[in-house]
């Protein structure tokens, strides 16, 4: 992930530069075409550094809550996230190039002078060529985190061989689980016909084709009928066991 976000992070300061060039050398037509993509790259970059942190901080609580896993990781994860400035970096640096951006046509619609959108324009470049190298080391002490969370894993199934069997067992799909799966296909099958009618068409049945719905939706109502018999068999059996036991 370090190395995905490192090549965003040179690829977004290397367009915002020309950018900016192009923008201070009058090449307006050219400046425009130039800055739209980086400032989606550079807001990307921005997302992609959010995104994993949030992220790594779920699977650490899924693993916490599922696999015994040490409560010292996320702390550890917690604390750095407490004193690091990395989403206050993205966050700021993500408004400075939408407000450069929107600044670009809104200036003169507002009454500003054509330098606002220059001076948060060249805000804009400085902000985020100190935000992403910070995004970078945070991403970087992160990824060191993970991989120590990922070997004290390895040596939890080590120790129990047995919890992969365990898991596997515990997320094997059940009848009710299926019954109810299917009937939700059964009815969402109408969702896009519903779509067709009324928000395509005039509200007519006949501006669309039942045609693959209705397949849909059968083959959706046999599943949870065969789905519902087979529930009612085992409960049948479960009953009848603990009876004669």
């Amino acid at each position: 992930m370090s190395t995905y976000f490192l090549s965003g992070s040179i690829a977004s300061i290397l367009a915002l530069l020309v950018s900016a060039g192009l923008g201070f050398g009058n090449s307006l037509s050219l400046h425009f075409k130039v800055a739209l993509p980086a400032a989606i790259l550079t807001v990307g970059a921005h997302t992609l550094l959010i995104l994993f942190m949030v992220v790594t901080g779920r699977i650490l609580r899924e693993a916490i809550r599922c696999r015994d896993l040490p409560q010292d990781f996320l702390d550890e994860l917690n604390l750095f996230f407490s004193c690091a400035s990395a989403y206050p970096a993205a966050i700021f640096g993500s408004l400075s190039i939408a407000g450069a951006a929107v600044l670009a046509f809104g200036a003169p619609v507002l009454g500003l002078p054509a330098a606002t959108h220059w001076i948060a324009a060249c805000l804009a470049v400085l902000l985020n060529m100190w935000a992403l190298p910070v995004e970078y080391r945070a991403l970087r002490r992160t990824q060191l985190i993970v991989d120590r969370a990922a070997n004290a894993l390895d040596q939890i199934d080590a120790e129990v061989p047995s919890i992969g069997d365990e898991l596997l067992e515990q997320e094997r799909t059940t009848p009710e689980g299926l019954a109810q799966e299917a009937l939700a296909v059964a009815i969402g099958a109408w969702l896009p016909y519903a779509y067709l009618i009324f928000i395509m068409g005039d509200g007519k049945l006949s501006d669309a084709s039942i045609h693959p719905f209705i397949e849909i939706s059968l083959a959706g109502l046999v599943v949870w009928w065969l789905a519902r018999s087979e529930s009612k068999r085992q409960a049948s059996e479960s009953a009848d066991a603990s009876s004669s036991t």
